[in-house]
């Protein structure tokens, strides 16, 4: 028989069964906030169907899509009463601050209304009040704040909260422990370690732990000794509150009955020298309420000792555990003291079954060693999988204004490819960039010599579409039109699909026997040489030879690999297979494999490597202005001596560009510039191009078409003009002809005065007249580093401090720095204005022209559309991250604006 209700308050309920059953139905506050989206559809489906509607302040009409039927939202509580609906729960999913409001509004608006569940975490001291005083009055029990919900095992319902998280069944698994715990999380848990010794529940309440429970252990206790279901209780403790003292001398002096024994674990004795609040809002420190003082508590009820899983007893009140992990057992030993069975087989245990094991060659000693296990199904096929994927295994987004490849640093306004930042790569070599850009790893130095091989015979190749380029550049094209035709045209030619099908063909040949170690095993090439599985081709005189070539220098090297040994192999096997495109695949797939093992890189972007460096060697191999004079573009052509393709790429870069040999000054300069280019981040219109024609579904050439189409005279071209001013402030004069510093720098500070002058002349002249676009200095402030007396960009300062170090100074860097101080000293500007990065790529770029142009060798059209190519050049590699990063993590046509943010401008 149920004792009569014992509390000096109300207490609605009298059994655990009353608190959440089939006949429970509910409405969520808050319907279709972040939580509640998450978690409500899973209560609503696993109980059958038990909310009947939701409150969405500002949104009625709306509604939450479930498996088993839409939740329609209203705009208020009265809302829903006035429609019609029949509830008696509330569920509270709102901000602390708004939680009194909320339940005030429940109570006032539906007089069936029997419970108020409180999910909100740190509801104020005075609001938990006022909640308390009003539904004291309006008889209605409130669970929580903090609550993570309620679960009844026996009829499957699952009320407020993730309690037994998305598949709540696992957990709420029928038998006969009622389980009250402080922890959301624990109230999950619980349930699952005490199925290992054949325990299953009643009912699960998480009581919360804000510093006011509303339903707390004696109203538990009360229920659980009413509930028939129930045999006996666990309960997890946390410091903080009396509500444990109260129960137990309740239940000692005969307020509440209980013949239900209790195993109980308290936890948190770390918090006892804490003065404020942790975790939880009322698990805090100070006075009697500690986790010793609750351990005491208990201890003297039970009157044993706690629980020694070695030396299992209890009394027939029960056990306190100093672990969770103790509870099968515990509890095992309760049943035995009153004479109870378990509720079914058990099943499962507590021991550690790692799926994986990775000691990372620490060296355990081997108490501490682990062995893999294998996972229960399904999770062991998909783990099985899962060892024979290669690469990075990327979630699949919206890309339409995000990056994985790049960005710009917050703290130092610095780009960063890949985490690296352009500064750090100035020094790089040019043709090891070309490999980090789709690889996202840098390659060790040691493969510079196949790297140059590879990107240089790339380039050979690439001079076949000149005829395309002459042609555009004939029509007065700008170069991003020229170039872009010419790799535009380049497709998805047959070198491509035959080098991305020989990839994917060796990926899948070697990962499982090799993994990571790609050293040469002479027996497994011989046993994979039994399968004709690449495309069929044909090999030119020349290809073979290059082939050969490719051979003999992996070999000097040092560098060959099971790739490269399979490729000749199968070469020599099979008569009807291009041996180039075989031996270009397994050079390329060798330089990345690292990354790819490493799961630094997805395997798709693997697969299609040689093409993104191909299509670098189209944009190279068709940007020399004068090509038809130039004897190195002549020798990529005819390729007869092959030692060519053995020149560093930047230096490929220079020669093609400006028909020369490279100083040693040149060289660094030029290979440094192109690194400096590489990317300015993801939101650039040159990357959105290209991320926009990976959204459309192109191919990769398409791609980098995309990219050349979203650049233009303000993008990329527009680095002429800083170059135009300066070759204009220095007129007649040149300073690499003046070998005295003194009076260089004295030239070069009058020319500076002298520019000022004439930009404030021009400024008056325009504020005068009102003209508000006139000629401003390019190159010099920025929005990010102004507003100091004197400014500097560091990005700027790296540079100088770079080429100084070299004793490689650029007269033209000089040069504004005297003009930023000239500027400020005429009066022109409010503070000396600093010089930006686009003055250094710009001062490189005039360096670099500025023998040719002044020595006529170059003209006017040539050296604006260097700079240009310049830029391109150096772009093409970060495009080429941009399009290898969306095409691994982006979706379908995701760059499309939505149609919520277009405007029509009539």
């Amino acid at each position: 028989m149920s004792q009569t209700n014992p509390f000096p308050y109300y207490v609605g309920v009298n059994n655990l069964e009353e608190i959440a059953n089939k006949e429970s139905r509910c409405i969520v506050m808050n319907l279709l906030g972040g939580e509640s989206r998450g978690v409500t559809p899973t209560s609503h489906e696993f109980s059958g169907g038990n909310i009947v509607a939701g409150v969405q302040y500002g949104k009625s009409g709306a509604k939450l899509e479930t498996k088993i039927g839409d939740i329609p939202a209203y705009g208020s509580v009265k809302e829903i009463v006035d429609a019609g609906i029949k509830f008696d729960v509330g569920v509270i999913y709102l901000p602390p601050t708004a939680v009194a409001a909320a339940a005030a509004e429940l109570i006032a608006h539906n007089p069936d209304l029997t419970k108020i569940v409180i999910l909100t975490e740190k509801v104020g001291v005075k609001d938990s009040a006022f909640i308390r005083a009003i539904a004291q009055e309006n008889k209605i029990d409130v669970f929580g704040g903090n609550c993570l919900g309620i679960g009844n095992s026996w009829d499957q319902v699952r009320v407020g909260g993730a309690l037994g998280g998305n598949n709540p069944g696992e957990s709420l698994v029928k038998g006969s422990v009622a389980v009250f715990s402080n922890s959301g999380n624990f109230s999950t848990t619980i349930p699952e370690y005490l199925k290992t010794s054949g325990f299953g529940t009643s009912t699960v309440l998480s009581s919360g732990k804000d510093l006011y429970i509303q339903f707390a252990f004696p109203e538990f206790l009360y229920c659980a000794e009413n509930d028939p279901r129930t045999k006996a209780i666990f309960c997890y403790i946390e410091p903080g509150g009396y509500y444990e003292k109260q129960a137990l001398d309740w239940v000692a002096d005969g307020t509440i009955k209980l013949t239900k024994p209790i195993v109980c674990c308290v936890t948190g004795r770390w918090k006892a020298n804490l003065s404020r609040a942790v975790g939880h809002a009322g698990a805090i420190a100070g006075g009697g309420d500690d986790a010793l003082a609750k351990e005491k508590w208990f201890d003297e009820y039970f009157g044993v000792e706690m629980f020694n899983p070695d030396s299992p007893k209890a009394s027939k009140k029960g056990v306190r555990i100093e672990s969770i992990q103790d509870a099968p057992t515990a509890m095992a030993a309760v049943y035995k003291e009153i004479g109870e069975d378990p509720d079914f087989e058990a099943f499962g245990d507590l021991s550690l079954k790692p799926w994986f094991v990775n000691e990372q060659g620490q060296g355990l000693p081997e108490k501490l060693h682990m062995d893999a296990v294998e996972a229960m199904e399904p999770y062991n096929d998909a783990i099985k999988k899962l060892g024979n994927q290669v690469g990075a295994q990327l979630t699949r987004e919206s890309m339409r204004n995000k990056s994985g490849a790049s960005r710009m640093n917050p703290k130092t306004d610095v780009t960063e490819v890949h985490g690296v930042p352009v500064l750090d790569l100035v020094v790089k070599n040019f043709a090891l960039s070309n490999l980090f850009a789709v690889s996202s790893v840098e390659p060790d130095v040691k493969y510079l010599p196949v790297a140059n091989a590879l990107m240089n015979y790339f380039t050979a190749v690439g001079t076949q579409y000149m005829d395309i380029t002459a042609r555009g550049r004939a029509n007065g094209a700008l170069p991003n039109a020229y170039l872009g035709a010419a790799v535009l045209t380049s497709g998805n030619c047959k070198l491509y699909q035959d080098m991305t099908e020989m990839t994917k063909n060796m990926i899948n040949l070697f990962y499982v026997d090799i993994y990571g170690d790609m050293s040469v095993n002479d027996a497994l090439v011989t046993e994979k040489l039994a399968q004709k599985i690449m495309p069929q081709g044909e090999t030119t005189a020349k290809e073979a030879e290059v082939a050969a070539f490719f051979g003999d220098l992996l070999a000097k090297e040092g560098l060959e690999t099971i790739f490269t040994k399979y490729a000749q192999k199968y070469a020599e096997a099979n008569s009807d297979v291009n041996k180039l495109a075989l031996m270009l695949s397994a050079m390329s797939l060798s330089l990345i494999w690292t990354p790819l093992v490493d799961r630094q890189m997805t395997v798709e972007t693997a697969h299609e490597v040689a093409t993104y460096l191909a299509c670098n060697g189209v944009l190279v191999g068709c940007c020399a202005p004068q090509y038809e004079i130039n004897d190195f573009y002549k020798s990529l052509v005819e390729l007869n001596d092959l030692s060519v393709l053995n020149t560093d790429f930047a230096t490929t870069c220079f020669k093609l560009l400006f028909n020369r040999e490279p100083e040693v000054k040149e060289q660094f300069a030029i290979n440094g510039l192109l690194n400096l280019l590489m990317s300015n981040g993801p939101g650039t219109i040159s990357a959105k191009g290209a991320k926009e024609s990976v959204s459309g579904g192109n191919f990769i050439a398409t791609c980098y078409s995309g990219w050349m189409n979203n650049t233009g005279r303000d993008h990329g071209g527009n680095g002429f003009e800083a170059i135009k001013f300066l070759k204009d402030a220095f007129g007649d004069f040149d300073p690499y002809l003046e070998p005295d510093e003194e009076k260089r720098n004295a030239t070069m500070k009058e020319l500076a005065q002298a520019t000022a002058q004439k930009y404030l002349d021009t400024k008056l002249t325009a504020k005068r007249e009102g003209i508000m676009n006139y000629f401003k200095v390019p190159c010099v402030n920025h929005p990010v580093f102004k507003g100091k007396p004197v400014n500097y960009d560091p990005r700027e300062v790296f540079m100088d401090k770079l080429f100084t170090e070299r004793n490689e100074i650029n007269h033209f860097q000089v040069f504004y720095h005297y003009l930023v101080q000239a500027m400020f000293d005429v009066g022109a500007t409010k503070n000396v204005f600093c010089v930006n990065i686009d003055g250094v790529i710009a001062t490189i770029s005039l360096d670099l022209l500025w023998k040719d142009v002044n020595s006529g060798k170059i003209g006017a059209k040539e050296m604006q559309d260097i700079a240009f190519i310049m830029f391109l050049l150096g772009r093409m590699v970060g495009c080429s991250a941009e399009i290898a990063d969306h095409k691994a993590r982006g979706n379908i046509m995701d760059c499309r604006t939505p149609a919520s943010q277009v405007e029509f401008v009539g």
